[in-house]
């Protein structure tokens, strides 16, 4: 999870873990530089 977290970090992609063994990107702008960095979900 903590590399998941650094690599995100390091996108300024903004995320939260809303449990343990789960992170969440959830904003607009956070989901679509996450897209443009790993490609749209499928």
């Amino acid at each position: 999870m903590r590399l998941a977290e650094a690599a995100l970090d390091r996108l300024g992609i903004a995320h939260r873990r809303n449990r343990p063994t789960s992170l969440s990107v959830a904003r607009r702008d956070a989901v679509a530089a996450l897209d443009a960095a790993i490609g749209p979900k499928s």
